[in-house]
């Protein structure tokens, strides 16, 4: 059996392969001291995490951002009943293992996507949270289902946020409102969203120009 096998039959004893990898799997000790905490118990807030190890909120959080940009834990967040639920799941690390000791193949197709997208994500992250502080991981699922399950190009969410700046309204539903006025509109990329922005703009100049026009030919030429 390959160790996510064994995870997902109730195994939950740690591979000792994982420490020879431990480089490739984790971001750092700290990270992975959060990631076994999900390891023994899926169902642990990282309210619960960050009391236990002694840690900020804010840090477990950050561990959490980390660790799914590293590609070793997964967040899902599902709306049950108007109440929205997170779920860890911790197996990405378990099946990279599987991949470093030769027990799964892994195409190198399939290796140069993975990182690509991580490389995307992680670039929306560092940009948004200059400009919002450090997000929270449901914040950072909210991107990556943007890129990933809504498709929408990295630059347009820039832009997005960009304009959220601009408006003082940066949250994430205004740019996600923003977003998807852009869809509904057919402006799919920045090219065509800067166009219908200087389109707006003409037309507001020659609507301006309309206004002002005085005939030449009232009582006021002195004829």
């Amino acid at each position: 059996m390959t160790y996510y096998e064994n995870y997902m039959a109730g195994h939950i004893i740690l591979p000792h392969a994982m420490l020879e990898h431990f480089a490739q799997l984790f971001p750092s000790a700290g990270d992975f001291l959060v990631w076994l905490y999900l390891y023994e118990n899926r169902d642990s807030a990282p309210s619960e995490i960050a009391t236990k190890i002694g840690k900020k909120l804010s840090d477990v959080n950050h561990s959490i951002d980390k660790l799914q940009d590293f590609g070793s834990l997964k967040v899902t967040l599902l709306e049950i009943a108007g109440d929205v639920e997170t779920i860890f799941d911790v197996t990405p690390a378990l099946k990279k293992l599987d991949q470093l000791e030769g027990l799964t193949p892994k195409s190198q197709a399939e290796d140069t996507a993975n990182t690509q997208s991580k490389g995307q994500l992680q670039d929306l992250v560092n940009i948004f949270e200059a400009e919002m502080g450090m997000i929270t991981p449901m914040q950072s699922e909210e991107l990556r289902s943007l890129l990933f399950e809504d498709n929408y190009d990295a630059e347009l969410i820039k832009l997005a946020l960009r304009e959220a700046v601009i408006n003082r309204k940066v949250s994430f539903n205004y740019i996600k409102a923003i977003l998807r006025n852009w869809r509904n509109e057919g402006l799919m990329s920045t090219q065509a969203v800067e166009q219908r922005k200087e389109e707006r703009a003409e037309a507001t100049q020659n609507h301006k120009n309309t206004d002002f026009y005085i005939p030449m030919d009232g009582p006021w030429n002195g004829k």
